[in-house]
């Protein structure tokens, strides 16, 4: 789906289907489908705040890629920056356990999305765009798709644009040395910051706790930074302030996808012009009611969900922030139409 007015973010980097089953996997009868990326599942967060996102990435010319659009299409998110071919449509295998933990196969080398490459880049209009959110796993899964998000946060920096990096380490993909590599090579040009601790900051940064994490990020030029760190809650730092936050989830269903939640709901904030306690307190909202249903994309709140769970926190200054990004949603709306 894409409109004629541009959207608010845009995400860049891979999106996979994903097949699901009961541990042990090998004895699985049935399993599900769905689909997941971590720029997906802050898209299609923020598009159920009121906030339009596109996403940058490639799928295959193949049956899969088809599913993915069709499904994308009722999400209500914007594809005028996804092509098609390059290669097959990446896919994962998770495996589920009782205790909602769970293990993750990928079959995406040579997948359509690590294609993506600067030249896609420049063929996207920032025309209006407020925000573009970047992740290290784009940077992990190639080298034109590295040199891709570099060339977008070059972009995004030329037109004042804020520029979102999520960190997301993965230990399948590489290592601590080379993903910190390539991290800085966008650093210089990220407003905002998201990382979890203590094993991905202690990856990229050798720095375990999240307050020397956040610190960190700083020193190097972030103006914002988040640290999650799951059962622990979440920090967020500026130059001013630092806040801390438990997690707000009254149980544990599916934890995948509960850090691009977070992010999500503090872009959210962000945008809407909250203060860094308001955003914190949306993105640990927003996380802890996706942790509470299983699945990394259909699993993210609706909106009436995040108000009736703020209202019960009594966290008034997040139910005003989604008030205001309604109100912006709705003028959008109307100038669309009018």
């Amino acid at each position: 789906m894409s409109n004629a007015k541009p959207p608010a973010v845009i995400a860049a980097g891979e999106v996979m289907v994903e097949l699901a089953g009961p541990k042990p996997l090998a004895r699985a009868e049935t399993i599900k489908r769905s689909n997941s990326g971590d720029v997906l599942n802050v898209a299609v967060a923020l598009g159920r705040l009121g906030l339009p996102c596109a996403i940058l990435t490639k799928v295959g010319d193949d049956p899969f890629g088809d599913y993915l659009l069709d499904d994308w299409a009722g999400l209500g998110v914007d594809q005028r920056y996804v092509t098609r071919g390059g290669g097959p449509t990446g896919l994962y295998v998770a495996e589920h356990a009782a205790d909602a933990s769970y293990q993750i196969w990928y079959w995406r080398k040579g997948s359509a999305a690590s294609t993506i490459a600067p030249a896609d880049v420049d063929r996207v209009d920032l025309d209006g765009v407020r925000l573009v959110h970047l992740s290290g796993i784009s940077q992990a899964i190639s080298a034109s798709s590295r040199a891709a998000t570099r060339r977008l946060a070059e972009r995004a920096r030329e037109r004042g644009i804020l520029v979102s990096l999520d960190i997301n380490f993965r230990p399948q993909l590489w290592s601590g040395e080379a993903a910190a590599e390539a991290m800085h090579e966008v650093l210089p040009d990220a407003d905002l910051v998201f990382c979890g601790a203590p094993d991905e900051s202690l990856a990229v940064a050798g720095l375990p706790d999240p307050e020397d994490a956040a610190r960190y990020f700083l020193d190097h030029g972030a103006e914002v930074v988040a640290v999650t760190m799951a059962e622990n809650g979440a920090l967020a730092a500026d130059a001013d302030d630092v806040v801390r936050l438990p997690h707000v989830a009254r149980r544990i269903q599916g934890p995948q996808g509960a850090g691009d939640a977070f992010v999500g709901g503090f872009l959210a904030g962000r945008l809407s012009g909250a203060g860094l306690a308001t955003c914190t307190r949306f993105g640990t909202l927003v996380a802890g009611l996706k942790v509470e249903k299983p699945g990394p994309l259909h699993g993210l709140p609706q909106r009436p969900e995040i108000v009736a769970r703020a209202a019960e926190l009594g966290w008034d200054d997040v139910r005003q922030t989604l008030d205001k990004l309604e109100s912006g949603s709705d003028r959008n709306a109307s100038e669309v139409t009018g």
